[in-house]
């Protein structure tokens, strides 16, 4: 078999590829190198950054599987693939405790202000940064979580069992039963009474920019958003003003709209911000399992 690694895997992850065939690995995961490469491959590896499009898909004379390593499928073109037989597969369990560990890590520093500390001390502001520096403490808050799947229920668990948050949690399909107590609410009703609103939903036509401004108009103003899950399911721009405006009290952002986010771009200069950079499952255990 030929196998075509858009982006680089875990070397334990190619040796067991090597075993059942030769493997190519792209330097570029561009539209036009992805066309040339899959003319006569068997497999098509990707990543976060490399999108399959249907003429990607039509340009295989003998493709049979497309992997992702990774959790979500929205840079595959899945039905493109179906329409010519191609299996999709994928890795949604490998990253939930990674992402769920960085969304809490996230709570609490934003919670803390930690930067913006770290930030002051560094500068010789010790005392007015301590002056200025005192929150709530976790068990006192309510987490609304948005998408109660894998990585909404490992937050959420986290959250009630670890600090003894109130969860409210909206998803379009039941959970079933949960290992922690949770209340159901509407989409209104968390936004209205959660003190962190957490986001663990795919990146599909019905949540795209699903945190616009008018969701964002029936937040608590001292509220904070946590986004791990994907850029698109918030409208950057919407978050922007909610946050220059004071009517939010402050995001922490591990994806984007557009991803990077341009050097000149509102939220890059709005206020009580915490940005990385898409690193949610890339925890040592998380990578290894997805490989």
């Amino acid at each position: 078999f030929r196998i075509v690694l858009a982006e680089p895997f875990d070397r334990t992850g190619v040796e067991k590829l090597r075993t059942v065939g030769d493997i190519v690995a792209l330097e570029a995961c561009d539209e036009s190198t992805l066309r040339r490469a899959v003319l006569d491959c068997d497999a098509l590896l990707v990543r976060t950054r490399t999108t399959v499009t249907r003429a990607v898909i039509e340009s295989a004379t003998r493709l049979r599987v497309i992997g992702r390593g990774g959790v979500g499928l929205e840079n595959i073109d899945v039905d493109a693939a179906r329409e010519r037989g191609i299996a999709v597969v994928y890795t949604p369990h490998a990253s939930t405790d990674a992402v769920a560990d960085l969304t809490v890590g996230m709570m609490i520093a934003l919670q803390r202000n930690i930067s913006g500390c770290d930030a002051m001390v560094r500068k010789g502001h010790f005392w007015e940064a301590r002056g200025g520096s005192c929150s709530r403490e976790m068990s006192e808050l309510t987490l609304g979580i948005v998408g109660m799947g894998r990585i909404g229920r490992a937050v959420a668990r986290r959250c009630r069992n670890g600090f003894g948050m109130t969860v409210l949690y909206n998803d379009i399909v039941s959970p079933g039963w949960l290992d922690f107590v949770a209340t159901p609410v509407t989409k209104d009703q968390l936004y209205a009474h959660a003190d962190v609103v957490t986001l663990h939903v795919p990146l599909t036509d019905s949540t795209r920019y699903l945190i616009d401004a008018a969701a964002l108009s029936g937040f608590k103003k001292e509220a904070i958003l946590i986004n791990t899950s994907r850029g698109g399911v918030v409208n950057s721009l919407a978050l922007a003003d909610a946050l220059t405006a004071g009517t939010l009290a402050g995001a922490a952002l591990d994806v984007f709209d557009p991803e990077p986010l341009p050097a000149d771009h509102p939220l890059m200069r709005a206020p009580n911000t915490l940005f990385t950079p898409h690193i949610g499952s890339r925890s040592v255990a998380g990578l290894a399992r997805m490989n």
